[in-house]
């Protein structure tokens, strides 16, 4: 489901160097890059080109994408739509089942959205790995905002793993096809929400388990 080649880092966003000026500018040259990738191949894409595109200097680029690879990778996520926004319900359990559900939706829109427009991934393996972390940083630090809102709501208690708790949904959701042999769902969905993201909610009780053979005092 989210691919873990990245570390978290501390919940922040895919690194930029430089700060970001005008979102719509942002915007027009990840559009820009979807469609010279699409009409002239991944080889042939370059950061002058992508430039003269969205009508900006090469120095706009630079400022936010360190290079071409860089620039792609976030181009795709943006055109794959497989992030979703992050909810504002007021309440944790909410925010999280909204977040998730759209998460899931969202990935199998993503998969024919990337298919559509980015051919090079499956054969890129540098490129396939950048656009793999990016997402993951980028969900990750998503989850994290949710955490964070519920710890200073008082949802969640302050001394709350908010680390642990940002990467434990997606961690799950990762691991599901491995050991279901299927795809995650709504149902998915709500059974982790129920289980961590509920507060209020009490985990069930475990019997300690007897050592084999009983007592041999």
């Amino acid at each position: 489901m989210v691919e873990s080649d990245a570390t978290p880092s501390g919940g922040s966003t895919p690194s930029r160097r430089g700060r970001r000026r005008d979102p719509a500018v942002d915007e027009a040259i990840l559009a820009a890059a979807v469609d010279l990738l699409a009409e002239a191949g991944y080889s042939r894409l370059t950061m002058g080109r992508v430039a003269t595109r969205a009508r900006v200097g090469k120095a706009s680029l630079y400022l936010r994408w360190p290079n071409k690879v860089a620039l792609v990778a976030e181009a795709i996520q943006w055109r794959s739509g497989v992030v979703p926004e992050v909810p504002d319900t007021g309440n944790l359990r909410e925010d999280m089942r909204a977040f998730l559900r759209a998460l899931l939706r969202g990935y199998w829109a993503a998969e024919r959205a990337v298919a559509a427009v980015a051919g090079e991934i499956a054969s890129n393996p540098e490129l396939r790995t950048a656009w793999r972390q990016s997402m993951t940083r980028t969900l990750w630090a998503r989850t994290r905002e949710i955490v964070e809102r519920a710890v200073q709501r008082g949802d969640l208690p302050p001394a709350s793993d908010v680390e642990l708790l940002s990467m434990l949904p997606l961690t799950l959701l990762q691991s599901w096809r491995a050991e279901h042999g299927r795809g995650p769902d709504d149902t998915a969905v709500e059974r982790i929400v129920d289980q961590f993201y509920t507060p209020g909610h009490d985990a069930p009780a475990v019997e300690p388990v007897e050592p084999a053979g009983g007592n041999q005092s």
